[in-house]
């Protein structure tokens, strides 16, 4: 894959996927909170909306596709983060407009500062070098096929006569000249 493609298919994924973890987030993040609070119980459907959230942040963090798309997706959850951050700008009217699941992860996100630091994560992985240069092609395996002969200088045979030196590789003793 050319690096152009590589880093275009890395703002891609990091364009569609910070959304959609900011909201697998605050759903599941207000899933359980909500479940803790009303009867004391698990949320498994807010788990595995977290889990679900937890490994994509992984898979942006790690990827060997771009480093564009964590540092897409560490630019909006740090803006975000900041913002939920800073009490005067908090925007309690947009809070009041999502629905009540994402409404209690949204309120529970803002003040504990988990999108900024999963923000400063996603550009901190996208900081190192080696991230930004394309994988290298593999070497070849070494091949282990059938053993090759492998060449001996001629064994003393007492009943040839002698040839000094001893012929070499592709000679022969009637071509080679006779020693004085």
């Amino acid at each position: 894959m050319s690096k152009a493609a590589r880093h275009i298919l890395g703002v891609v994924a990091g364009l569609l996927l910070t959304p959609l973890l900011m909201l697998g987030l605050m759903y599941g993040s207000g899933q359980v909170a909500y479940a803790f609070k009303t009867d004391f119980s698990p949320s498994w459907l807010g788990a595995a909306v977290l889990a679900a959230c937890a490994v994509a942040l992984g898979f942006l963090a790690g990827s060997r596709l771009s480093p564009l798309a964590s540092l897409v997706t560490g630019l909006g959850f740090t803006g975000m983060g900041t913002v939920l951050l800073i009490p005067m700008l908090y925007p309690s009217r947009l809070a009041d407009l999502l629905p009540a699941p994402l409404r209690w992860g949204f309120d529970m996100l803002g003040p504990t500062g988990v999108l900024f630091i999963a923000g400063i994560l996603l550009l901190t992985a996208s900081a190192f070098p080696s991230r930004w240069r394309a994988a290298r092609p593999a070497q070849p395996a070494p091949s282990y096929g059938p053993p090759q002969r492998q060449q001996y200088p001629p064994a003393f045979d007492p009943f040839q006569p002698a040839s000094f030196p001893p012929a070499g590789p592709g000679e022969d003793d009637r071509t080679r000249p006779m020693p004085h």
